[in-house]
């Protein structure tokens, strides 16, 4: 038997792929019930602002849906409801869809379709967290181009730069971008997509449909090296179900399906989203409420003396000082906030939106700490 001072090098048992010291996980600071139980907190008894969702929380008719699934079947494997569903919404042929758990899972599965051991990926950031763990998990090498200030977005001649240096196989882009609230110039993303044929760029649209008058690109679809991924988690508030789709021309997306798990979207998931897409008024609505909290918000954390950046989403991303040090005091007056350290922001914290009323909570406790 292998002691315990033994190297994995020399321990006895089955081995794990050789890049598997540089697949770490991503850093997730969203509240859930793990996080409450670190501080002897109960999940039910914080504000969380740490997600970022649909102010308006699911669709009336979701609750419904949800009560007719039958728990002894098993869930439809290619989704083809669903997929049906949002070929019309899109206008789009129903090859050209992909429903996932959650978008993270299509990041999954197109680093798997898309990326081998030794292949250069380039994270376009500071970023969400998932592009580069699914890639290192693939054993890509990754290439990270930090263009997207908070306050006036991507840098295009630095993301420019960085395609022509090496140009990768997989690039990843976050439209509007987490955490910083920016959205990307599509133009430049066209003119690169067209520039770079053999790069698959991967634009994750998972808050633009909660933004007003922010365009998408799947109108980039058709070149056919572009994936827009889309998340009914956030555009209908199912964060406990998860689901989400990646859009792309069919011989993009059959690649994406056939890398991603059977049985992946619970019949509970397929059953929500199908109810979510029947009531387009609802996300409409969120629209306007998500961009009249954030307006609320931001006009209040000026009064405070804070100065958050500007933000087309639904979060807003605020320097602080010290963000470690405000998120905790934050969850000791019962609310969580994304503590930005992770992000490369150490002096923020980003707060996602919610109703007016829960806001004045918030700003009244953010008062409390900067008079403390």
């Amino acid at each position: 038997m292998a002691s315990e001072t033994e190297t994995p090098a020399t321990a006895i048992g089955p081995r794990a792929v050789p890049w598997l010291s540089r697949a770490a996980p991503a850093v997730h600071g969203s509240f859930d019930a793990s996080a409450a139980a670190r501080f002897g907190l109960r999940e039910a008894d914080v504000l969380d602002f740490s997600a970022n969702g649909n102010v308006l929380g699911p669709p009336p008719g979701v609750a419904a849906a949800l009560a007719q699934v039958d728990l002894a079947r098993y869930p439809d494997r290619g989704a083809s409801d669903l997929r049906a569903a949002l070929a019309r919404r899109h206008a789009l042929p129903e090859s050209s869809i992909v429903p996932g758990n959650g978008s993270t899972e299509l990041i999954w599965s197109i680093a798997r379709a898309f990326l081998a051991p030794g292949d250069s990926t380039l994270v376009v950031g500071p970023t969400y967290g998932e592009y580069a763990a699914a890639s290192a998990a693939c054993g890509a090498r990754i290439e990270t181009c930090s263009a997207i200030h908070p306050g006036s977005g991507l840098n295009a001649e630095l993301f420019a730069r960085a395609m022509g240096q090496t140009p990768p196989h997989v690039a990843w882009l976050c439209h509007p971008n987490n955490p910083t609230g920016t959205t990307l110039p599509l133009d430049l993303l066209a003119q690169l997509a067209q520039a770079f044929p053999d790069t698959l760029f991967v634009v994750d649209e998972a808050y633009v449909t909660l933004c007003q008058g922010v365009s998408s690109a799947m109108s980039l679809i058709g070149g056919g090296n572009v994936v827009v991924l889309r998340s009914m988690t956030k555009d209908a508030a199912l964060a406990g179900l998860r689901i989400g789709y990646a859009v792309a021309t069919e011989r993009v997306a059959d690649a994406v399906r056939r890398m991603a798990p059977p049985w992946s979207v619970s019949s509970f998931a397929q059953a929500a989203a199908l109810a979510a897409l029947s009531d387009l008024d609802h996300i409409e609505h969120a629209q306007e409420a998500v961009a009249a909290s954030r307006a609320h918000l931001t006009d209040g954390l000026r009064r405070l003396g804070f100065n958050p950046y500007p933000s087309v989403a639904n979060f807003v991303l605020v320097p602080v000082g010290d963000g470690c040090r405000v998120t905790l005091a934050l969850l000791e007056r019962g609310f969580a906030v994304r503590d930005c350290t992770s992000f490369g922001f150490p002096d923020c914290i980003r707060i996602g939106v919610r109703t007016i009323s829960d806001q004045d909570r918030l700003l009244a406790a953010l008062d409390g700490i900067r008079d403390g």
